[in-house]
């Protein structure tokens, strides 16, 4: 028997067999004696409180940019403005 038969022997022999491997395939087993830290539901509050947090900073961060915008273009208007009344003064 060469090397690779004798390491497919023993990996078969370590190979669960019968209706427990059935079980586990079939039904779900909580592991005995872990610990849980965080149950699911409140996991899952905290993952839309982050993406309604992140949703509403961007909006408020837009909002902000925006007024900037809006601001810098009432200060151009302005300045064409004056510019076109200075330019319509000199030529008269």
């Amino acid at each position: 028997m060469n090397s690779h038969q004798s390491l497919f022997a023993h990996a078969a022999m370590q190979q669960p067999t019968g209706t427990l491997s059935d079980d586990r395939a079939q039904a779900f087993r909580p592991v005995e004696g872990g610990n849980e830290l965080q149950s699911g539901e409140k996991l899952l509050v905290e993952a839309y409180a982050a993406i309604w947090i992140i949703l509403f900073a961007m909006i408020f961060l837009s909002w902000r940019r925006q007024k900037q915008i809006d601001q810098r273009i009432d200060a151009l208007e302005a300045a064409v403005q004056k510019a076109r009344a200075d330019a319509g003064q000199g030529t008269s």
